[in-house]
């Protein structure tokens, strides 16, 4: 895995999205060459794929090739793990993941997402963290807002994992700071999540929600409202916020 390094570290969530071309890539950029463009406009990805499917050999030493050594990646981590086991008798599954991962030299930050189904149990995941390799950085987004206590940030906060602060309608906005990085992720508002377009209003209550930990912690937010390419315009213009907020007034 790459060199931690401390930052701010604005993206999307995924890159391949064709309604982007004409947006956001060339119109004709071969899809192959999407990662490369996208690297010269961004410091980091979410990549989303690994969630569905685990990443060949190949794919990852096509990123490696197409990605300069200073870009950060975060990779989502299997689905099977997550919410087929949930967290429970998969240290198989994680050796397995790892396996395919531990390749790719931007890896930053592995993201595991659990099921809105799962509400909150400490046992289980303290039991999970416990069991994972030592050697990478991670993350947890919950999806069921049982988990927004000051125990389960505690928890996390010792095993030194980020606990991942959501804008989404159906959970807390709350910011719990329990390692030297903070994870946001955007899924828009409203009905139609991944189409929502957020305004500077919306973006400048995240801004003031982490300004208070900017000088001492890195920042990774990726935008999931991939539809239309309002992600692209989201996380660029999240990106100047953040380092305006840094600036002396």
């Amino acid at each position: 895995m790459a060199q931690w390094k401390r930052g701010i570290f604005v993206g999307t969530s995924g890159w391949t999205y064709d309604d982007w071309l004409g947006v956001f890539y060339p119109p004709d950029l071969p899809a192959a060459e999407r990662i490369t463009f996208y690297a010269q406009h961004f410091p980091a990805v979410e990549l989303n794929a690994s969630f569905y499917r685990l990443p060949t050999a190949n794919m990852i030493a096509a990123w490696n090739r197409r990605l300069p050594g200073d870009f950060h990646m975060a990779v989502k981590g299997w689905r099977s793990i997550t919410h087929l086991s949930k967290l429970v008798d998969c240290g198989d599954k994680v050796e397995l993941f790892v396996s395919r991962v531990e390749g790719l030299k931007t890896l930053r930050v592995i993201l595991w997402q659990l099921p809105p189904s799962l509400h909150i149990d400490l046992e289980r995941i303290d039991n999970f963290l416990g069991c994972l390799p030592q050697k990478f950085r991670y993350a947890v987004e919950f999806r069921h807002k049982s988990w927004w206590t000051d125990e389960a940030a505690k928890l996390l906060r010792r095993h030194d994992v980020a606990f991942v602060a959501v804008s989404h309608p159906r959970l807390p906005p709350d910011v719990f700071v329990t390692t030297d990085f903070i994870y946001v992720r955007f899924h828009g508002l409203g009905k139609q999540l991944y189409r929502y377009n957020y305004s500077d209003e919306e973006l400048e209550e995240w801004v003031e929600r982490v300004r208070p930990y900017l000088k001492s912690s890195s920042v990774y937010a990726f935008f999931n409202n991939d539809w239309e390419g309002h992600a692209i315009r989201n996380a660029r213009r999240f990106a100047e916020m953040l380092r305006a907020s840094l600036s002396p007034s």
